[in-house]
């Protein structure tokens, strides 16, 4: 069972004190999907990646970051844009960003997405800002689309509200990717930009209505709660000394597509069918896993014995 993740890759630069007490920005690789490759290959699973790495160093640090981390590159294409730049700085420890993305590898996602290249009965992960503009998020839209009936398609949207210029049109195409997708991870704030009016739990039952899904919705330090039609879990994060908070949710998603994927949980019915006891299981390694990611520097993943070796 494979996973394929599609998306922006970056380069985060985050925040700490130097020797005179400034504020210097330390380089890190990031993207919300690149970071849930991260994370997914760490902890056992076979992962690819589809995207548009820029020529630049930038492109080649994030390149061989996936490559020692034995992540597939083979479906990466490279071009001369730049890659994108996001600056991180920290309100009440909730990490803002600032993004310098036009005409970026990510704004312009690699037309490999516009063939034949992900295998049925694997998982499809889509996001974050590469949904927000054409060609990308069309690309990435007519993709799910097309291997809907096809693979298990999951998104997380992972809001980044000041590179949405037009709500609505945003709306319209994350709801139909919603509408394809078998799990749905956001955050309590990306819910307070899609459904402002809406309680986690009014929506997650609205889109169970729909058809059966697996909903997680996460809520920084106070945990994260997990909808199915037959189940509803709510779980606390272990208290760990934080160090920040970049990739958590990330390592979280990640971390999913893993479990499930290295129990052979590989399709939408046994997705549905997992029993409590087993949501369980799953949402205590993950949170666990994202929580030693924010002991450390930008988004750095666990490797399995190091989240074994906690929980024990």
């Amino acid at each position: 069972m494979t996973l394929y993740i599609t998306g922006e890759a970056l380069i985060d630069f985050v925040p700490r004190a130097n020797e005179n007490g400034e504020t210097a920005f330390i380089p890190k690789p990031g993207g919300s999907p690149y970071n849930v490759a991260l994370a997914a290959a760490r902890t056992g699973c076979e992962t690819y990646f589809l995207g548009n790495f820029s020529h630049d160093f930038f492109g080649d640090h994030l390149l061989n970051h996936l490559q020692s981390n034995n992540i597939n590159c083979s479906l990466i294409e490279r071009s001369d844009l730049p890659t994108t730049l996001a600056f991180v700085s920290y309100e009440d420890g909730e990490p803002r960003y600032a993004f310098f993305n036009k005409n970026s590898t990510n704004k312009n996602l690699n037309p490999v997405l516009e063939r034949n290249t992900v295998s049925p009965g694997s998982f499809l992960h889509v996001g974050s800002i590469s949904l927000i503009e054409p060609p990308a998020s069309d690309r990435i839209l007519n993709l799910a689309s097309k291997l809907a009936d096809k693979v298990v398609i999951t998104i997380d949207p992972n809001v980044r509200t000041n590179l949405i210029d037009d709500r609505e049109k945003w709306l319209r195409e994350i709801n139909h990717l919603f509408g394809l997708a078998s799990i749905i991870k956001l955050s309590n704030k990306d819910l307070e930009f899609i459904a402002p009016d809406l309680a986690p739990e009014e929506f997650a039952h609205d889109l169970l209505d729909q058809k059966d899904r697996m909903i997680i919705i996460t809520a920084g330090e106070m945990g994260c709660n997990l909808f199915t039609r037959n189940n509803h879990i709510s779980q606390h994060v272990p208290k760990v000394k934080v160090k920040d908070t970049v990739g958590a949710g990330d390592t979280l998603m990640g971390t999913i597509h893993s479990w499930l994927i290295n129990k052979g949980i590989s399709t939408k019915d046994m997705i549905q069918n997992l029993d409590k006891d087993q949501l369980s299981e799953m949402l205590e390694f993950c949170t666990t896993a994202a929580a030693i990611n924010c002991t450390r520097s930008g988004c750095n993943p666990p490797y399995p014995e190091e989240i074994e070796s906690f929980l024990n």
